[in-house]
């Protein structure tokens, strides 16, 4: 009787490290999965967004802090450039399709904000 005992223990034994194992290697499984899909969720959102005939494209895009950023869209060839915050998006500036690039009007603006500040006239 003492044999069919030990035998029944080493059987278990050895099931428990395999359950262990499959265990491990599901895990492992999950783990590389859920970046995967992830990655081809992007990538097929950029697929989508490259097919698709936008007339919306974001040209540029600043950070300024955790929730908040500047934005430059182009829509039907006008660009804006637009604040955004967790809580609303507000139009800054309108710019035509022949006008200078953005750091050349942020120049102009740093300069009329400097003439400003020296006649003493209030800022708009």
């Amino acid at each position: 009787m003492a044999a069919p005992f030990s035998y029944s223990v080493e059987i278990q034994g050895v099931s428990a490290a395999s359950s262990i194992w499959k265990i491990v290697i599901s895990l492992l499984f999950i783990i590389a999965f859920i970046p995967a899909c992830l990655w081809l969720m992007k990538r097929f959102q950029l697929a989508q967004m490259k097919l698709g005939q936008s007339d919306i494209k974001i040209v540029n895009v600043q950070s300024l802090g955790a929730k908040e950023k500047l934005m430059l869209v182009e829509v039907e060839g006008e660009r804006m450039l637009i604040g955004v915050t967790s809580h609303t998006i507000s139009h800054l500036k309108s710019f035509s399709s022949g006008s200078h690039s953005f750091a050349s009007v942020m120049e102009d603006v740093g300069r009329e904000s400097a003439s400003d500040s020296k006649s003493g006239g209030n800022i708009k």
